[in-house]
């Protein structure tokens, strides 16, 4: 097995293309049978994505299955970046690869899915190998996670029913700022989709979901619903929005100037059926909160969250695993949070896969999938793939 990431910090899209394909295939030695491409929005504005895949396909060759899209950032070994441009690239005898695409995921998320799941499974079905595994990248909030569109949990549902033996990470697209994401296929740029990515091998891959969150003293009723419980309508039987200000103490102006992302630092212990799920919320109307998921009523909590146990977990998601390679999907959140400190995370990273690749990425939504443990979701968490031979 042979794997390598690549990096660019150019500023034009097509040079940062050509760079962070090249520097991923140097470095791999041979030509890969898949390559994970990720970038930040950047390029949109320095020359455009389709600039940025011809400078990737003029180096990578040609019929190289590949997927991937933009992020808000990622760390990999040599950094921690929230500009620029990162592949990986895998070469490995022992495995059958397959990629496939949905559009529509806003406006008909079952059958983006479907689309999507129909291209995997007429290669995967083929192949011989027992260990599955599917990495899901979709489209995340434009704007904002409005009722009545899509979300990403009803389509990484339709793919856990669709594949239920393989073992699955989900990411979903964002730029800095949740005003636009774009997902790459082969050569296409595309938005508002999903993009998969299916391997079947002779490997053990491992996924699990971890985070850092506990419970504060501080609880409160979900007393009504709407829009299929995206909607938090009402809390302790009053309208929401005032009663979780009260709740917070929350001053009366403290969302009105590019406060959005002051809303982040106040996570949810939410339950989706009969799991808990810590939520960002995803909106705050007047009287409403909008939620990135489906949720039940009843009993929930304002979580707490420190430094220490955002590094801590990400400690705990690779205690005793020994892998060739590593993938990290997580929240933006975290990279708000840490800021510059979210180098502690890399030095955490290099530490435990000493000179083996790993590649995390930033998010705006998360979860993963294994037939045992089920779906898990949960923001500002991290959700790992490990690759390990048996």
């Amino acid at each position: 097995m042979k794997v390598s990431i690549g990096l660019s910090r150019k500023w034009d899209a097509y040079e940062a293309g050509r760079e962070v394909a090249k520097d991923a295939l140097d470095k791999l030695g041979t030509s890969p049978d898949f390559l994970l491409l990720f970038s930040t929005i950047h390029y949109k504005d320095h020359g455009g994505f389709k600039e940025f895949l011809r400078g990737v396909w003029d180096i990578l060759p040609e019929g190289t299955p590949l997927i991937g899209g933009t992020v808000t950032g990622f760390i990999i070994p040599r950094g921690c970046y929230a500009r620029g441009a990162t592949a990986l690239a895998v070469s490995y005898e022992k495995m059958n690869v397959a990629i496939g695409y949905g559009t529509e995921t806003k406006r008909n998320p079952e059958k983006a899915a479907e689309n999507c799941a129909r291209m995997i499974k007429k290669h995967m079905d083929k192949s011989t190998y027992k260990s599955r595994f599917l990495f899901n990248f979709i489209s995340g909030p434009v704007t904002f996670k409005m009722p009545g569109l899509g979300r990403e949990d009803e389509i990484f549902e339709k793919m856990a029913k669709k594949f239920q033996e393989y073992k699955m990470v989900l990411g979903t697209s964002m730029d800095d700022k949740g005003f636009t994401n774009y997902q790459f296929f082969g050569n296409k740029v595309l938005s508002n989709s999903i993009v998969s990515l299916g391997i079947a091998t002779d490997m053990n891959v491992e996924v699990s979901t971890t985070h850092g969150m506990k419970k504060s003293r501080i609880s409160f009723e979900i007393t009504k619903t709407t829009r299929e419980g995206y909607i938090i309508e009402e809390i302790n039987g009053k309208p929401a929005g005032p009663e979780l200000y009260r709740i917070l103490n929350w001053p009366k102006n403290f969302l009105k100037e590019g406060t959005i992302h002051k809303i982040l630092y106040y996570p949810l212990l939410l339950r989706k059926g009969d799991k808990e799920i810590p939520t960002v919320i995803s909106l705050m109307l007047k009287n409403y909160i909008i939620t990135p998921y489906k949720v039940n009523k009843g009993r929930v909590w304002v979580l707490k969250v420190s430094g220490k146990s955002i590094i801590d977990a990400v400690k705990r998601s690779v205690k005793n695993k020994n892998p060739e390679f590593g993938l990290f999907l997580t929240c933006v959140t975290i990279l708000e949070a840490l800021g510059h400190n979210a180098d502690k995370i890399r030095d955490v990273l290099k530490k435990h896969f000493k000179d083996r690749p790993f590649i995390m990425l930033f998010c705006a939504g998360e979860g993963s999938y294994s037939k045992k443990s089920g779906i898990k979701y949960a923001n500002m968490s991290y959700n790992v793939a490990l690759f390990e031979k048996k």
